[in-house]
Parts: C-alpha cells; sequence; structure tokens
C-alpha cells in the first residue's frame, strides 16, 4: 500500500499530465487549403464544380492558426476580398493578391476572411473562414520550412500531435508508478 506522500505524488503527477495534455491539444493549427490537391478549382466523380465549403465545414478556425495555399502560379493565384466583393467574385478592390504559387496566411483576428480565385472564381474556387478566439493566449506558429515539391505530399492539416502526448502521459505515469511503488 502506498504511503499518503506517495499517493500525494502521484496525484500531482497526474494533474500535471491532465494539464499537459489539454494544453498540447489547443495549439494552433496549420491547414493546408485544399487538402492533397491544394487550392484549385475541386470537381466531384462526374466532374461537376464542388465549392470549398465541404472542405471548411468540419473544421473550426481559431486566431492563430495558418492556412497554406498550394496553387499553381500560371494556372491559379490566391486573392483576398472583402464579403461583398467575394459574393460577386468581383476582381477590383482585392484587400491582398497572391501569385507565388505558395501562400501561407496566418489568422491574427476574430472575424470573417475571404478568399478566391481570381481565374476560377465562377467555378466555385472561393472560401470563405470563420475564424474564432483562441481559448488561451497564441503567438505566432514557426515558420514553415521550404513548400512540399509534391502537391500528393500535402497534409490537409497539422497539429500537435496528440499521440505524442498520449505517449508521454503514459511515460510519465511508468515512471511515477516504478518511483513511488
Amino acid at each position: 500500500m502506498a504511503s499518503l506522500q506517495q499517493q500525494t505524488s502521484l496525484v500531482i503527477i497526474l494533474m500535471m499530465m491532465i494539464t499537459f495534455f489539454h494544453i498540447s491539444s489547443v495549439r494552433a493549427t496549420v491547414y493546408f487549403v485544399g487538402g492533397p490537391n491544394g487550392w484549385t478549382p475541386m470537381f466531384d466523380t462526374n466532374g461537376l464544380t464542388l465549392d470549398y465549403t465541404e472542405w471548411q465545414s468540419p473544421r473550426t478556425f481559431q486566431v492563430g492558426d495558418t492556412l497554406v495555399f498550394h496553387y499553381r502560379p500560371n494556372e491559379d493565384n490566391l486573392i483576398q476580398v472583402t464579403h461583398q466583393d467575394f459574393e460577386r467574385c468581383n476582381l477590383d478592390s482585392p484587400i491582398n493578391l497572391y501569385i507565388s504559387g505558395y501562400t501561407k496566411i496566418i489568422l491574427d483576428k476574430v472575424g470573417h476572411y475571404y478568399f478566391l480565385c481570381g481565374y476560377h472564381c465562377s467555378q466555385e474556387q472561393k472560401l470563405e473562414i470563420i475564424v474564432n478566439p483562441s481559448p488561451f493566449p497564441t503567438t505566432a506558429p514557426p515558420p514553415l520550412s521550404m513548400p512540399p515539391t509534391s502537391q500528393s505530399n500535402l497534409p490537409t492539416s497539422t497539429a500537435v500531435n496528440k499521440y505524442s502526448s498520449i505517449f508521454i502521459s503514459i511515460f510519465i505515469m511508468a515512471l511515477a508508478y516504478v518511483f513511488l511503488y
């Protein structure tokens, strides 16, 4: 039977693990817009145009998250616009215009962000993002490395690996068990 001091130590260690797991699971996320296809017009199996609502809908965006747009510079571009211009596919007064083929946008404020492709907006290559407040103060995510060489290698998003948090928690529990018993 463990002593009161050992039981108290175990409770403290468990509380620390729970706190670590919770904090590590709410860090900023990097989203690769469009998944492995990147920022291109999307079509279903029948060749019908799809919009980016399907890609966006299961995701929740928070301040501090990053959107990465990977596209062909001569065939696609990225234009940040107002809501009114988004609805009309109006390219006349962009907030920002990106043409490099690899653009990273840090979502640094709460609200709506509107993006479209100047070449394919009429084919629904446009994206509305609603950014929620972060539950914790955020710092800017580390810079991304060079752009991937192949679009097929793009993940749809990256976040703190929850499996590593679980592994660390199990490791700490095992250490606590060894030292306390």
